[in-house]
């Protein structure tokens, strides 16, 4: 990443209360794993730190999945995922809102995760990490 691109990541991810990393070794194994390249600004930061939860921005709450429990997460969440099989979960909202990336072109979304996708939309976040974590900073809740 360049220098001024992570220093805005991490500054936006300066709200989570970060895991441990992973050994690269067990990480490069997790992630050797998948049928898909993760986007590289997210492996990045997921290897760094391996998941956490806290505010981004005033109204945002980001729960990113340790990397090891990704594959089991979205088995958990299978009834959904098998609906949009181009999307993987890899973390959540504090309510019920799932943060997904495309597997083929990298794009961050959101949805719910109690969707019904032939009447429920995916909303694209960002087209990048940073561009995603950039969304969550400037949300506001008009409730």
């Amino acid at each position: 990443m360049q220098k001024e691109i992570k220093d805005k990541v991490y500054y936006l991810l300066s709200g989570l209360e970060k895991e441990e990393p992973l050994p690269e070794s067990r990480f490069d194994g997790v992630t050797e794993s998948f049928d898909f390249k993760l986007p590289g600004m997210y492996k990045e930061v997921m290897k760094a730190f391996n998941g956490g939860e806290g505010e981004v921005g005033t109204d945002s709450w980001l729960c990113l999945f340790p990397i090891e429990e990704l594959t089991q997460i979205n088995g958990d969440y299978k009834l959904l995922m098998e609906q949009i099989p181009d999307y993987f979960l890899f973390g959540k909202d504090a309510a019920d809102t799932g943060y997904a990336f495309h597997k083929t072109y990298g794009t961050f979304h959101s949805f719910g995760l109690m969707s019904n996708f032939e009447t429920d939309n995916i909303e694209l976040l960002g087209n990048d990490f940073l561009r995603f974590l950039e969304y969550l900073e400037s949300y506001r809740y008009e409730g």
